[in-house]
């Protein structure tokens, strides 16, 4: 691939709006080393809506951290007869109370999270269920390289033992509004606060205080980056069993990608973007031979909601 100048001012907005995600055109201009008004302006602008429009990067999502409270549960589920799948895959689409929804190929038939206590009827076995701690989505620092060129490297490295942390907040203190605002503002930062205000029946005034003063210090920001457009990659979702996550964490950084880091109780599970499995079961495999990971399960994800 060839990286041109368009790309890097892509990164640059990119790790910009992760620090300011309700950004305005003036406060990025200086990213681009353009100042003034008019022109200018409109270029940004423009390059914004592109970041977008062709998926290198998707609009930045609040993350609720993890609350004694409020967590979420994920649920490795399996279809007893095969035969069911089609039906189970819509009921679980219509579920109101699932956050994600995972269809796989491989040992398990789906992935969900929600965060109530959930069954899902004689037609489906929960082969597994744990907490969901604190998502991490990555900064990919190899966003210029492509993957088969940046493997070498990783898979001749030492991983930094450690597991990552894995932390339970004591009380989230939040009203009924509030997470009405969290739903409405989850799946984009960006929303304007006038738009929830008109549906909630309150002041714009009202919805920007308690953002910025209730929901956004409980939650973190996700923003993500794909170099050659989201569609374009490959995905695979690993479930690894490591006394090196944060070494593992560290790796995933350097990939070109984005990668989705879910803590789980005694594993982590990740979403990894790749150009070619061959490559990705290498790193892994190499991984295993010096004892970074324990075990894996490497799952294809066919949909997700």
């Amino acid at each position: 691939m060839a990286y041109t100048t368009n790309l890097q001012s892509y990164y640059d907005l990119f790790c910009a709006i992760q620090e300011i995600p309700r950004y305005t055109i003036k406060q990025l201009c200086p990213i681009l080393n353009y100042g003034g008004r008019g022109q200018k302006y409109s270029t940004v602008n423009d390059h914004i809506t592109k970041l977008y429009e062709k998926k290198i990067s998707l609009f930045p999502n609040l993350v609720l951290r993890t609350f004694e409270n409020c967590f979420t549960k994920g649920y490795f589920l399996r279809v007893k007869d095969p035969v069911n799948i089609g039906s189970v895959f819509y009921e679980l689409q219509q579920n109101h109370n699932l956050s994600y929804m995972l269809l796989l190929s491989g040992t398990y038939d789906f992935y969900v999270t929600s965060k109530l206590d959930l069954n899902f009827g004689k037609n489906v076995r929960i082969e597994k269920k744990s907490v969901s701690y604190t998502p991490i989505y990555t900064n990919p620092l190899g966003w210029n390289h492509e993957f088969k060129d940046i493997l070498p490297k990783i898979v001749n490295s030492s991983l930094r033992e450690g597991k990552i942390e894995r932390k339970m907040e004591d009380w989230l203190p939040w009203e009924e509004i509030h997470f009405y605002i969290y739903e409405m503002m989850k799946n984009n930062v960006q929303i304007p606060f006038s738009r929830i205000a008109e549906v909630l029946g309150v002041s714009s005034n009202t919805v920007k205080k308690y953002f910025y003063q209730i929901i956004l210090p409980c939650c973190n920001i996700s923003h993500y980056f794909f170099p050659k457009g989201y569609d374009y990659f490959q995905k695979a979702f690993l479930i690894m069993e490591t006394d090196y996550e944060k070494g593992l964490s560290e790796v995933f950084t350097k990939l070109p990608c984005t990668t989705y880091i879910f803590p789980m109780e005694k594993e982590i599970a990740s979403v990894v973007f790749h150009e070619g499995i061959q490559d990705l079961m290498l790193m892994l495999k190499k991984f295993e031979e010096k004892g970074f990971i324990k075990k894996h399960l490497l799952l294809v994800p066919l949909h997700w909601d």
